[in-house]
């Protein structure tokens, strides 16, 4: 990445978290080492150091689109201390093209989803009461061929009715005994999704699972 360039990136980046405060975190990322990509950060949610490699869901957009790698907006993530990150990353490229490093905008929303939660409990409506509008499973898990396995989980976490964040061993396995009976687990991803929700390795997530298994 040019010097002008990254320049121009650490001033937005100012920017940005100077308008957000202590919520947001900017991180710069140059891909001209994977390994050591985070080049300049203002503001603490991930808890990273400068040199940290790059995250693994870009490492993967890299990886499968090369320098066709789309920009990715307002997603959200999971640190490794459970804090929920609404996220965006924003890819900059040279003149020929080529993709040379990003901006990612990280916003911790953990006491947001908190609140959110508090106030589903107050407008939560029955299954019963809503009649035959739509197919559910015993479980209150959407039964919809349609729903993905992303939201199916989301779903799962939320109507918890904690954040993970908050949650224990006995919490997460609670989820995880749900969601393996509604075989969630039998689609690709799955661990890898639940594991950044919930703020777990994927090492934890198979031990739980071996445990509800058995």
């Amino acid at each position: 990445m040019e010097i002008y360039q990254l320049e121009f990136l650490k001033d937005m980046a100012r920017g940005i978290n100077s308008v957000f405060g202590d919520r947001c975190e900017v991180a710069i990322h140059d891909f001209s080492d994977l390994k050591s990509s985070l080049v300049y950060l203002v503001g603490n949610v991930t808890n990273r150091p400068l040199g940290s490699m790059i995250p693994d869901m870009l490492y993967r957009l890299l990886k499968e689109f090369g320098d066709e790698a789309p920009n990715k907006l307002g997603y959200k993530s999971t640190t490794e201390d459970g804090k929920v990150i609404k996220c965006s990353t924003t890819m900059f490229r040279n003149e020929e093209g080529k993709i040379e490093g990003c901006l990612c905008i990280n916003f911790n929303v953990t006491d947001f989803a908190y609140l959110a939660t508090a106030f589903n409990d107050f407008t939560f409506v029955s299954q019963e009461s809503v009649g035959r509008g739509g197919s559910t499973t015993e479980n209150g898990i959407s039964a919809s061929f349609g729903e993905t396995m992303e939201s199916v989980i989301d779903f799962a976490v939320s109507d918890y009715g904690k954040i993970p964040g908050m949650m224990d061993k006995s919490d997460r396995l609670t989820i995880l005994k749900k969601l393996d009976k509604e075989g969630v687990f039998m689609i690709k991803g799955s661990v890898d999704y639940i594991s950044r929700v919930l703020g777990a390795s994927r090492y934890t997530i198979y031990n739980y699972l071996k445990q509800i298994r058995s």
